[in-house]
């Protein structure tokens, strides 16, 4: 794992990526609203240059974060995620409460354990013909195949230019780069992830939901599907936006 600390005596803002690449919260984290807050935005292990012999769990993740707020004496912290970084999150909220204040989910991933039971099959039918060949791509060396493939399913069609505009031709090169691990590790690690409503009512910290304005219905539908004894806050609609969210503050501020 590698981060990177803004450093000062501000209010501590974990930002724990998406899958696919680690940079989508570099354009947020400059922006000046969140410029009096501590931000630690880490590249979890796997997109860092290291990728694990043996794929990691969610619950080893969640452990990686965990030890790295003890290291740098953040005794409690407002958690930021985005997509697949959502399970990460609320594995940390499970296992290690103590350092969780509250969690701001960005766009959580559209897995069998976070939707609502009536959308399943639509997410199955529109991703699961995907996976297979994207899995296969990566597996085979074609990461560029693979990296469009996913993201063009689960973005859209102008994925390239929005990451390009956001990170410049060298991100969007750093990006297809470094999908590999999503693909060998992150995606088996998500396949088993559990997580119920006996899990969601062990998650004490307030949760607020941030969805993009262009998510499918479903994404939208999560807050209220959600088990009701997990403290989720009334969603926030980010308008123009969907789970390809690398957008300044003002569309993705947790505050």
């Amino acid at each position: 794992m590698r981060y990177n600390d803004s450093g000062g005596h501000g209010e501590p803002l974990i930002l724990i990526h998406a899958a696919v690449f680690a940079d989508w919260f570099v354009p947020f984290e400059r922006e000046a609203a969140v410029a009096g807050l501590r931000r630690v935005r880490v590249t979890r292990t796997g997109y860092d240059d290291r990728v694990p012999v043996t794929p990691m769990s969610v619950a080893d993740h969640a452990a990686e974060c965990a030890d790295l707020l003890r290291h740098l004496t953040i005794d409690r912290a407002r958690i930021l995620v985005h997509s697949s970084g959502t399970v990460v999150a609320m594995q940390l909220a499970l296992d290690h409460s103590d350092l969780v204040g509250e969690l701001v989910l960005v766009e959580p991933p559209l897995i069998d354990p976070l939707l609502p039971p009536a959308d399943r099959a639509t997410v199955a039918a529109a991703l699961g013909p995907v996976i297979g060949p994207v899995i296969g791509a990566a597996a085979h060396g074609d990461l560029r195949t693979a990296f469009d493939t996913f993201l063009a399913a689960v973005c859209g069609p102008a994925h390239r230019s929005v990451i390009e505009s956001a990170l410049g031709r060298t991100g969007l090169e750093r990006a297809e780069r470094d999908c590999g691990y999503c693909f060998s590790g992150e995606m088996p690690a998500l396949a088993a992830w559990q997580f119920d409503e006996e899990s969601a009512c062990r998650i004490e910290q307030p949760v607020h939901l941030v969805v993009g304005g262009d998510s499918p219905p479903f994404a939208h539908r999560w807050s209220t599907t959600s088990p009701r004894c997990c403290p989720t806050r009334a969603p926030r609609s980010s308008p123009g936006t969907t789970i390809c969210c690398l957008s300044p503050a003002p569309r993705c501020s947790p505050s």
